[in-house]
């Protein structure tokens, strides 16, 4: 295994599409009229989302470490990858967003109703607003006292979208800073970026990169981690892998916190991935074969596409339920979950094959262009 293999680990595609599931599933919990403590907690959507995080900051770490590039071209493609898709899915939810209210408002008396009603009628209230600072995605870097809702108007799970970005936009200066060897104006500029962060912070919204710096920082560090363990005269290939693993996971147990849950995952799956790097049979071994069978990977690849759509088909969902007239919580559950899944997967494989593959072989043939151009 060396850094080139790790710019791609197929495992991590498996991952992207149960983190994505995990997403749509917890949505649709939270916008039926079934109660509980597992769905007022919103089935921890909010750790799906720290693990993508983690995998971004490992992605783009592998992609930085692997293929250097000038930033204007960097950040080019990795705009391709983002914006095609986002902004078809964007421009949905802004046609929608009258029908959207209405819907919340004669929706089930779930977990997130008064929350979803109250953003849609504060895009609504907002929208040029709302719309100007999504365009760009840079809603994540606008106060809520300046904008109410700014993190969730229009399309709610873009919020991370907006983070994404943020971190795409810094990560080779990022990346740079600490990789390179530490002086005293290296230093003194974490130092200022610190102070500057936590000052703000309160201020700012969910999606504010800052909020989200050190689960970036894990996952650049834990490539770095698998680039040097992969070296076989390295002395990081010392380390015995499961019994560190186990170290991590009865650490992490001790901190008697739910919150824990994405660093459990991630430290599992980093664990499974070098061991079936590092040999061919055992429950690494099978994690692998799974994870990187056609089922997995045909969700995966779509996980983006799955993650941005999977609201619009929600809210579709909730209005053919009082069309219907189911009532009881329990059949509401069920049909809102196998229509917004069947329904997801149908119009994200479209998204992903129309709009996703053309942008991203577009960005890629950019880079060899350029490429060849300079040699």
């Amino acid at each position: 295994m060396n850094s080139g293999l790790m710019r791609y680990v197929k495992e991590f595609e498996a991952l992207r599409g149960v983190l994505a599931i995990w997403v749509v599933i917890g949505h649709v919990a939270t916008a039926s009229a079934v109660h509980g403590r597992l769905i007022e907690a919103k089935l921890y959507n909010v750790y799906a989302v720290t693990v993508f995080i983690l995998l971004s900051g490992f992605a783009i770490a592998a992609l930085i470490d692997t293929k250097p590039e000038g930033y204007g071209l960097y950040i080019t493609r990795r705009a391709l990858r983002i914006f095609p898709v986002y902004l078809f899915y964007l421009a949905l939810s802004v046609l929608l967003v009258d029908f959207a209210l209405t819907t919340w408002l004669d929706a089930p008396s779930g977990v997130m109703q008064a929350a979803r009603t109250t953003i849609a009628a504060d895009t609504l209230a907002y929208w040029p607003w709302h719309l100007a600072a999504h365009l760009p995605a840079l809603h994540g870097l606008v106060p809520p006292r300046l904008l109410p809702s700014t993190d969730y108007a229009f399309l709610g799970q873009a919020w991370s979208i907006s983070l994404e970005w943020q971190y795409y936009l810094i990560a080779p200066f990022f990346i740079s800073l600490l990789t390179s060897r530490m002086n005293a104006v290296r230093c003194g500029s974490l130092l200022a970026a610190a102070l500057v962060i936590t000052f703000i912070l309160p201020r700012m919204p969910e999606s504010f990169i800052g909020r989200w710096l050190l689960d970036f920082t894990l996952g650049i560090a834990t490539f770095y981690f698998m680039k040097y363990r992969a070296k076989e005269a390295h002395p990081l290939r010392l380390i015995p892998i499961v019994k560190t693993w186990g170290l991590v996971i009865a650490g992490l147990l001790l901190q008697h916190s739910v919150g824990v849950l994405p660093y459990l995952i991630w430290a599992t799956v980093i664990m499974l991935v070098i061991r079936a790097r590092e040999t061919e049979d055992g429950v690494a071994a099978l994690f692998s074969r799974m994870a990187t069978a056609r089922p997995l990977q045909w969700v995966g690849n779509m996980a983006y596409s799955v993650y941005l759509s999977h609201m619009i088909v929600l809210i579709v969902a909730l209005r053919a339920i009082e069309v219907l007239g189911i009532h009881d919580p329990w059949p509401q559950l069920a049909f809102l979950i196998c229509t917004t899944l069947i329904g997801t997967l149908l119009i994200s494989r479209l998204s992903y094959v129309y709009i996703e593959l053309p942008f991203h072989q577009y960005g890629r043939n950019i880079g060899r262009s350029t490429q060849a151009a300079t040699a």
